[in-house]
């Protein structure tokens, strides 16, 4: 039996009119958001009221579907089915590339210039599935993420499962995170973290620690021990940081902390030029953030496991970070065995 929410959605996708459906994590109801108009929204400041999605660009349009007409769902629970692991197709092209990309930036860390950057690629998949199908089953697989579908004709209808928090404001506390290093979940086993990821992990959070800085005083900021941070099928190593609520607008926040080193690299600016120059490809709204923001609260996430959906076909956006002991053939199954993890719900 269809639930309300799938009718909801249904319904709704045939109007075409824009909309968001979200569910935060370890939560048991799914939030609507829908227009009643086709206009897009922008904000320039990211104090909305509603959901945003930023690219990874920040100098492009940041979107957002305002909260005025929403509607809230209770999700029954249901437990994660097993589902067999998906071959993913892909341009044995696109590999090489990918390859030869690690090897260059490999090249650069060894010069000093780095010492992490993240790469990424996309992988086209034929569509076999309608996205609300696909977003009932990511509600259903993976609780402990955030999951979205967005739909605006102007600017298409993504979805995805997000384990990374970027940052996330309650009362007079800001928490943001830092996740780095990536193994296949094993039930009842404890996972067995290599050098280079316990090493990745910690030039995320000292980069984190040092964007920070730039706001707050050191006294302010309170660092967590690390621990594991199991998403779906996956586990990382998570780092949580915590501050005061900034007073000054949150963009001034998100512009210290985008990219994280998650998902850009180590320094910075350097990863950030070095991902433009060379990554082939506009990553459009993959790494960029997004989430719930109004007066009283912020949740935004960094936009990962996610995908764009077409009629024709799904394009999956995928990454690894590469330190200077990387192994390019493993960076590359690292980033398949993360589209798998949408993949299966395809």
């Amino acid at each position: 039996m269809e639930s309300p929410l799938f009718l909801r959605l249904k319904s709704l996708w045939e109007t075409q009119l824009p909309f968001v459906c979200f569910r935060l994590p370890n939560q048991k109801k799914a939030t609507l958001y829908l227009q009643k108009d086709s206009e897009l929204y922008v904000t320039h400041d990211l104090n909305c009221s509603g959901f945003l999605m930023a690219p990874f660009d920040l100098n492009k349009k940041i979107p957002f579907i305002p909260d005025q007409y929403a509607e809230l769902f209770n999700l029954k629970k249901t437990n994660p089915q097993n589902k067999k692991q998906t071959e993913i197709p892909f341009d044995s092209t696109n590999k090489k590339t990918f390859l030869e990309l690690v090897s260059h930036a490999q090249k650069v860390i060894e010069s000093g210039e780095l010492k992490k950057v993240v790469l990424s690629h996309k992988l086209e998949v034929a569509t076999k599935k309608d996205p609300i199908s696909i977003f009932n089953e990511l509600v259903i697989d993976y609780p402990l993420a955030m999951v979205y579908l967005w739909h605006h004709p102007s600017v298409g209808t993504w979805f995805g499962a997000s384990p990374e928090q970027f940052i996330s404001s309650f009362g007079d506390k800001t928490q943001t995170m830092a996740l780095a290093g990536t193994q296949s979940y094993k039930e009842g086993e404890n996972p067995l973290w290599t050098q280079k990821e316990i090493e990745e992990q910690e030039l995320v959070a000292v980069q984190i620690d040092s964007d920070l800085k730039k706001l707050f005083s050191s006294n302010q900021i309170h660092r967590s021990s690390t621990t594991d941070h199991r998403a779906g099928d996956l586990i990382h190593l998570c780092t949580y940081f915590q501050f005061p609520k900034l007073e000054s607008n949150l963009l001034a926040l998100a512009q210290v902390l985008h990219p994280t080193p998650a998902v850009g690299g180590v320094p910075k600016i350097k990863a950030k030029e070095f991902i433009e120059q060379y990554e082939s490809y506009d990553r459009a709204f993959y790494t960029g953030f997004l989430g719930v923001t109004n007066t009283k609260e912020t949740h935004l996430f960094v936009n990962l496991r996610c995908a764009q959906w077409t009629p024709e076909r799904t394009t999956l956006y995928v990454g690894a970070g590469i330190t200077s002991g990387s192994d390019p053939e493993k960076e590359w199954l690292e980033t398949i065995r993360k589209a798998k993890t949408l993949a299966k719900v395809l």
